[in-house]
């Protein structure tokens, strides 16, 4: 029997080192993996991140994915693409609905932002955004951490995200089992949009933005265990 494994997908504007912050304090049942894509500028589509991160993956096993934010749209990809590979599918801070025009838009100024003033310029003020509330220390760190991840790399991510399918009916239908943790104070995606069209499996965080592993990681850790364990 292929082995499992828990692949846990890095949202747009981090990358592999977000789960530093979170995996040492916690235990799962499977061995982890923590694929960092934030560098790629060969993926136009989220499709194709999709592609390269499962060829990167052991070919004797299945997976259980993790995704925050754009790793939960790169999950969904994987999950449509290779049904027999993946096992289960938690969507952290993610949703499965495509990006509406208005939000097209802000994606194209995000991208002409960064390839005009680049990501030292555009990471300082997006990541307060992402909290419902942090401390200057945390954000200072995060800032400094991620500001000289390249502007190529988060271009080809924006792009690629403005552009992502719509997996509403997916989720609806797939045999596949969902996880939605999302924080009730998420400016980014709210818990609403996505009640309105899933209702089983939910987790709303009280008073949490779009940052659960920092915001609440003790909460995270038990949703994610008590769902890849059942």
């Amino acid at each position: 029997m292929p082995a499992t494994q828990l692949v846990f997908l890095h949202g747009f504007g981090e990358d592999e080192r977000v789960w530093e912050d979170f995996l040492p304090f916690h235990t799962f049942s499977f061995p982890v993996i923590c694929p960092d894509y934030a560098e790629w500028t060969d993926c136009a589509t989220l499709a194709d991140y999709a592609r390269k991160i499962l060829s990167s993956l052991p070919s004797d096993s299945h997976f259980i994915l993790v995704g925050h934010s754009m790793g939960g749209y790169i999950a969904l990809e994987m999950a449509s693409q290779f049904p027999e590979r993946i096992q289960k599918v938690v969507m952290l801070h993610s949703t499965f609905v495509a990006d509406t025009e208005e939000k097209k838009i802000n994606r194209d100024r995000t991208a002409d932002l960064l390839e005009k003033k680049g990501t030292g310029f555009f990471i300082g003020p997006f990541l307060p955004n992402l909290f419902a509330s942090a401390s200057p220390d945390l954000l200072a760190t995060l800032a400094e951490r991620y500001r000289n991840l390249p502007a190529a790399g988060l271009i080809a991510a924006t792009k690629a995200m403005r552009d992502r399918s719509d997996f509403t009916i997916f989720v609806q239908t797939t045999g596949i089992p969902f996880l939605f943790i999302l924080g009730e104070k998420d400016a980014l995606i709210s818990p609403e949009s996505i009640t309105r069209f899933v209702t089983k499996s939910v987790v709303i965080l009280p008073n949490v933005g779009h940052q659960g592993t920092y915001e609440a990681p003790k909460a995270v850790a038990e949703a994610i265990n008590q769902f890849v364990n059942v």
